[in-house]
């Protein structure tokens, strides 16, 4: 983009043109400026709209990860006439899912605060909120209701609003809610009701949007992998955050694959959350000290991205401990290696259960390194850990190795890195990484240390009793639908 900087709002330009991937204009003065075709979010067609306006309005999504104050902008030009590449981007106005309706329709926007690096309520002020009301301003939407907003005050704060949705007086309205957020948003909302009893119907019948905002963002960048990335390898230029967008407002629902991980008798989730108490100083240490461990017993949760025992596990468990809390997002490099450092055999017996199979096969021994299930092909946008994994597809696969050491276990990490070539390695000492597609997986856990006995599900940890089971299978039961492109449904 050129040095000019269009700030948020409409500008009447001319002559809009693309030319190998970059969109031209001419403004009022007869100047020129561009912007990538890859920052393209859509064209609003108002000859289509209520508002009788002709002309279009083309928006786009700025990033500038170098200038905090204003890391994102939005950029919103009205124009007469739009070029032949542009047409395929065309909306008429809000989709049926982002019109609230009293009686009939809801639409929820969570914005975690604490997601990620915490970018989440900055992206809701200077993007998604204006860009929402342009669009109703521009269009002459009349008859919505406004979306009910809400601001994430702390880790409780999803789960508490999933306990509120889905009340008897709400049971004929269906429901959007669009979390900006990252994976473990979803995991509230999926649990949000108790840890005890599954979520109510009308929760599990809510419509989810997702704007990537987390860490991770696995099953975002698993829903639009087909979008940023090739058969032939090549990756799409455009961010998660425009991919998201373009989504959230030309978007199809899809139903959410789930599964049921079921722990135990005495399992408990286990989580440090800040007191109440003030701390004594500034520095980082002084606000770990404030950091209680908080275990709830659990019988089970559902889960849409990761089930997994071993390393992977204690990665996200020891990552948010006290100690290593204090070194803010270096913690999950420092917790890793120091795990490859010692690479702990992990005692467990893993039974699988293949698909349209009633019986269960033992994996052999009883010493492993990782045990990972999951629907998805990506834990992060660049980390393929499923490469088989369709969006939607529903099926349930494991990545399994023994104790191959630190060294080899960097080397199928960086592997997964690259495209999920992990996947088929084997060593000359019989070691190899075990992936297939499974129904069920259970794990009887024989550690002694309790440091040994977690689980992760979908990023929360759960401890289990020695001799106790970890139970993962496919969650039958329809779960909350997923706005997706609908290039990523399966073909028919």
């Amino acid at each position: 983009m050129s040095s000019t900087k269009p700030q948020a709002g409409l500008t009447n330009v001319t002559d809009v043109s693309v030319v190998d991937g970059v969109i031209s204009w001419k403004d009022d003065n007869n100047g020129t400026d561009q912007v990538k075709y890859q920052n393209l979010l859509f064209v609003l067609d108002l000859s289509q709209t209520p508002s009788n306006k002709n002309g279009c309005i083309i928006s786009f999504l700025i990033e500038d990860s170098e200038t905090p104050e204003e890391r994102f902008r939005l950029l919103l030009l009205s124009t007469d006439a739009i070029p032949d590449e542009l047409q395929q981007h065309r909306i008429n106005g809000l989709p049926l899912h982002l019109r609230p309706v009293n009686g009939k329709h809801n639409v929820d926007v969570i914005v975690s605060t604490k997601s990620g690096v915490g970018l989440a309520q900055q992206f809701w002020k200077a993007v998604l909120q204006p860009l929402w009301s342009a669009i109703e301003e521009q269009t002459g939407a009349t008859g919505l209701e406004s979306p009910n907003v809400v601001i994430t005050q702390d880790a409780q704060s999803v789960r508490e609003f999933a306990r509120t949705i889905g009340s008897p007086n709400e049971a004929s309205q269906s429901r959007t809610i669009v979390l900006l957020s990252g994976d473990g948003g979803i995991v509230d909302l999926l649990n949000g009701s108790s840890h005890d009893e599954p979520s109510t119907a009308e929760q599990r019948q809510a419509l989810l949007a997702l704007l990537p905002l987390g860490t991770g963002n696995a099953l975002f960048h698993s829903l639009h992998k087909p979008l940023w990335i090739t058969e032939d390898g090549k990756t799409e230029d455009a961010s998660p955050l425009v991919l998201g967008l373009r989504t959230l407002f030309n978007g199809v629902s899809a139903n959410l694959p789930l599964f049921q991980a079921s722990f135990s008798p005495g399992s408990r989730i286990v989580k440090f959350t800040p007191t109440t108490g003030e701390s004594s100083g500034d520095d980082a240490s002084s606000n770990a000290l404030h950091l209680a461990k908080e275990e709830t017993q659990v019988s089970h949760l559902y889960g849409a991205v990761v089930a997994s025992y071993g390393f992977h596990s204690s990665i996200v468990y020891e990552s948010d401990t006290p100690e290593y809390r204090v070194h803010g997002d270096k913690r999950f490099g420092m917790v890793a290696q120091e795990l490859l450092r010692e690479s702990h055999p992990y005692t467990a017996q893993v039974d699988v259960r293949h698909p349209s199979s009633s019986s269960w096969d033992s994996i052999p021994g009883d010493k492993h390194a990782y045990v990972l299930v999951t629907p998805l092909s990506n834990l992060e946008r660049t980390f393929t850990i499923s490469p088989a994994s369709k969006p939607l597809d529903g099926k349930l696969r494991l990545v399994h190795f023994g104790t191959i050491g630190g060294e080899r276990t960097m080397d199928v990490m960086m592997k997964a890195y690259d495209g999920g070539k992990h996947i088929g390695t084997k060593w000359d000492d019989g070691h190899e990484v075990r992936y297939e597609e499974v129904d069920e997986v259970r794990v009887t856990i024989l550690e002694e240390d309790e440091r040994w006995r977690k689980v992760c599900i979908d990023g929360t940890i759960v401890d289990i009793p020695k001799g106790g089971q970890l139970s993962v299978r496919k969650e039958v039961k329809g779960g909350f639908q997923v706005l997706v492109d609908s290039r990523v449904l399966p073909s028919n």
